[in-house]
């Protein structure tokens, strides 16, 4: 709906914030759904005027189909609030045969300059009105249980909304609109901060990953992860632009204010086509109380785009993770650090997960975060599988841990159909979760599903279309399929977003070997090493010898060629098993099959972290012949 006008509305002792969708009575704001109040600033706007029932459904469902006896609903909704709050139902005119008109009093109201209007939500519920077939209203349903026992243990005021209120709430959601929702995609901004201490700085971010977490349980919205918006922390990049970079209908944006033993939260759900709020709101609580407004706020944006929520997923939407605020803060600083794929960030990683467990020890996320960083480590696999039981433990539902479960499964354990089976079962918990399609992606290209593995990572790109680990991976998977124009086109999409992706230029170094591009082959593998060493702390002196090893290197390339630097790469008998499968691709290259194998089966007895593409990877086709090859491959039941 569109808003010309910026002033308040008054009639009576009610006030109308047009802009903001805000209905106050005195000093208190009225509980209405959204489409109540536009329907109000619509009628308000021509006060005085009929505006005819068609006009009222143009202005108002211009996208969706509806009735007129749905109109007739509204109406009514409105005129029992009135007469609720002691005014007259009469405000609303009924003009038979063309319509409706507002016959109050109106006058307009400039906001003084510098003025803060801030929505006070109760401290025990917030309440949204639920009305039937019948004229009679039913009781009010909760909306937001404040109790940390409610909200912890979904308690009997949760279970009394979905085995009474449950099917009156999704039928007056499904009274609104028949059409599918209109936002089917959202991407919530990191928070911005205002006159925040240091110890606070990342708040933004994680009151955006707590309701980011939520959003994801709903099925009918696809939600960008924290992984996607993480980028966009402390930018003051126009929100609207940054919702079309992560193509979305909707954004989320907001502040946080804190004052002595106050938090102020305001919020604005913006559409991204137009541009125009869809819903706004301020929330004022004491400090004590912050974990309490991610409930509100949630809800409140589940109403204003008027989605159909089942009864799991209004349980899900209000589930809270942790109570500790500061656990909930290390977990995101973890999350961010190990979303870079780096070794540094996954050792501040593990640091920062296991931080957030010593406060919060039934933190399910938290072990799954840590069981995460474990995961991409053989020597330290067993604690792994005990940390992310342990997550499961606490929250069988965490389609998160169930992903983990599958990736240590699948890389660690070598059971393809288990790894199978968690990947399914947490995309069917969270479909929103990219890393449980990425890893699922990963599984199916192990065992040769291509077209499946593709159509795994292009979802994972559609939930986070900026992240440079899905695309390499996904160049990874067109290099499996011995598609590499496609493989390096990804990588270097990847590169484009983060230049020092290691794994990126990986695998481009093996695509270039397999398109005979030695001088980028090797370009390739150096770039690699030289961020694998780390320039970070290094001292002057401790450069200089990097820089001429990597210049020794390249002159052992000019003047053997490709096999003297291939083979200058080989390393020594060792008890790493990862080494043994990084010579059997070099000897593969080379063409020095028994070497090769000999190398694999070391990696194989091992179980080295790579083994499991031993199937997938072009680089050994010159060995699949070999019955020592195919024996391996039986081994670990992949042939």
């Amino acid at each position: 709906m569109s808003n010309k006008s910026n002033s308040l509305k008054g009639f009576g002792k009610f006030r109308l914030d047009a802009e903001k969708r805000i209905l106050w009575f005195e000093n208190k704001p009225v509980n209405l759904p959204l489409k109540e109040i536009e329907l109000l600033c619509v009628l308000t706007e021509n006060g005085g005027e009929v505006v005819t029932k068609a006009e009222l459904l143009d202005k108002i469902w211009m996208d969706s189909f509806v009735e007129e006896s749905n109109l007739s609903r509204h109406i009514y909704l409105l005129r029992k609030t009135f007469k609720d709050f002691g005014a007259s139902e009469k405000l609303i005119e009924t003009v038979p045969r063309r319509g409706y008109r507002f016959a109050g009093e109106i006058h307009e109201i400039e906001a003084e300059k510098g003025e803060l209007i801030i929505e006070k939500h109760t401290h025990r519920q917030t309440l949204i009105e639920i009305e039937e077939n019948t004229p009679e209203r039913q009781k009010f349903l909760p909306k937001v249980f404040a109790s940390v026992a409610a909200r912890r243990l979904v308690s009997a005021a949760v279970l009394l909304v979905l085995s009474v209120g449950s099917l009156a709430f999704l039928n007056y959601r499904n009274s609104l609109a028949k059409s599918p929702p209109q936002i089917k995609s959202i991407a919530v901004l990191p928070f911005k901060m205002i006159n925040a201490a240091k110890e606070n700085e990342h708040q933004g971010l994680g009151l955006a990953d707590v309701l980011i977490t939520r959003l994801s349980n709903l099925k009918s919205l696809n939600v960008r992860p924290t992984s996607a918006v993480s980028a966009f922390e402390n930018q003051d990049s126009d929100s609207t632009q940054i919702a079309q970079k992560l193509n979305v209908d909707a954004v989320l944006e907001g502040t946080i204010y804190r004052a002595e033993n106050q938090l102020r939260v305001t919020v604005r759900l913006l559409k991204t086509s137009d541009n125009k709020a869809i819903w706004s709101g301020q929330f004022e609580k004491p400090l004590s109380d912050e974990l309490k407004i991610e409930n509100e706020i949630t809800l409140q944006i589940v109403d204003a785009l008027a989605l159909n929520v089942s009864g799991d997923e209004q349980k899900s939407i209000t589930k809270t993770y942790t109570e500790n605020a500061d656990a909930y803060q290390l977990y995101v600083k973890g999350r961010f650090e190990w979303n870079k794929r780096s070794w540094a960030g996954m050792i501040e990683a593990e640091r920062l997960f296991r931080n957030a467990i010593v406060k919060d020890s039934n933190f399910a996320l938290a072990y799954v975060g840590l069981a995460d960083r474990l995961a991409t480590d053989s020597a330290t696999k067993l604690e792994a599988f005990q940390v992310i039981e342990k997550a499961i433990e606490i929250d069988p539902n965490s389609g998160e841990a169930h992903a983990t479960l599958g990736f240590l499964q699948m890389f660690h354990g070598w059971n393809w159909k288990a790894s199978e089976a968690e990947f399914k079962q947490s995309i069917e918990l969270n479909q929103n979760y990219p890393t449980a399609h990425h890893w699922y992606a990963t599984l199916l290209e192990i065992e040769g599903r291509n077209a499946e593995a593709k159509a795994e990572f292009e979802r994972a790109l559609e939930i986070n279309p900026f992240s440079y680990n899905f695309l390499a991976d996904l160049g990874q998977a067109f290099y499996f399929d011995h598609e590499y124009d496609a493989a390096q086109a990804y990588c270097q999409k990847s590169l484009e977003i983060y230049p020092d992706f290691v794994f990126a230029h990986n695998y481009l170094s093996d695509i270039y070997l397999k398109q005979g591009k030695t001088d980028a082959a090797i370009e390739e593998s150096l770039k690699s090493e030289k961020i694998s060493t780390g320039f970070a702390n290094q001292t002057a002196e401790q450069e200089e010898r990097i820089e001429k090893q990597l210049t020794a290197q390249k002159e052992k390339f000019k003047s053997g060629g490709i096999r003297e630097f291939l083979s200058n790469r080989l390393t020594a008998s060792t008890t790493d098993v990862n080494v043994n499968y990084g010579n059997a691709k070099i000897y593969a290259f080379l063409g020095e099959k028994e070497k090769a194998l000999d190398n694999l089966e070391r990696a194989l007895q091992g179980r080295a972290f790579a083994m499991v593409f031993v199937k997938a990877d072009p680089v050994f086709d010159v060995l699949r012949d070999e019955p020592r090859f195919q024996d391996i491959l039986r081994k670990m039941k992949l042939e």
